[in-house]
């Protein structure tokens, strides 16, 4: 069993790559730059989305596996398959005399 100290974690630590941007240009600055505690506390808007975020989420995947099951597409393409159909006989014996008739 290998023993890992604290003072061997320091050898492969990431050196400093001097001082931070003044304005973070890529998303991966962006996001070492935001401080989530200071939002989570500050900002209502911010801890109320997450919550609603986590509220919703159950009823989504809910709705989600019962929309994207094998029955619920079979029917759908059989529903698709009776529409088309309906429209095409619709078509079949539709007036031509009116405005398209010599067209």
């Amino acid at each position: 069993m290998v023993r890992i100290t604290p003072r061997a974690l320091l050898r492969f630590q990431m050196p400093k790559q001097g001082k931070p941007m003044v304005w973070p240009y890529t998303i991966a600055a962006k996001w070492s730059h935001f401080n989530l505690a200071y939002e989570w506390k500050m900002n209502w808007t911010f801890r109320y989305t997450i919550y609603g975020m986590i509220t919703v989420f159950p009823f989504v995947w809910y709705i989600d596996s019962k929309v994207n099951s094998p029955a619920a597409k079979a029917t759908y393409k059989r529903l698709k398959k009776l529409e088309h159909e309906k429209e095409q006989e619709a078509h079949r014996w539709a007036d031509i005399s009116g405005r398209y008739a010599n067209r």
